[in-house]
């Protein structure tokens, strides 16, 4: 995987991580470590952003990468294990949130459509 792209309206809602811990839990077999570097990809849209702003967001998306167990090794480098204990509970836990929020999103296109 190269990088998770998400239409701004999903961002900030966790689905980066879900995505990746679902896709590293398909392709994790036979694979003894797993690297990122998280930051912000998205750079063709019409937002820009300034240094504070840039690194607001990469340490957001550090954060999330480090509630699956990744470890900065260096810099901006973070490493997992695939035989990660807590990997597999995040692995758990994610799938939850994943269905509350596909559940809030039916509720809101249900409220859209009778309005």
């Amino acid at each position: 995987m190269d990088r998770v792209t998400l239409d701004e309206q999903w961002r900030g809602h966790g689905l980066g991580a879900i995505l990746a811990t679902e896709t590293i839990h398909r392709l994790m077999a036979g694979c003894r470590g797993i690297a990122c570097s998280p930051g912000v990809t998205d750079l063709g849209s019409d937002r820009s952003m300034n240094q504070a702003e840039w690194d607001r967001v990469t340490a957001k998306i550090a954060r999330g990468w480090e509630g699956i167990d990744f470890r900065q090794h260096r810099g901006n480098v973070y490493l997992l294990s695939p035989a990660s204990s807590q990997l597999e509970e995040q692995r758990s836990a994610m799938r939850e949130r994943l269905a509350e929020l596909a559940i809030s999103w039916r509720l809101a296109q249900v409220q859209a459509a009778s309005s």
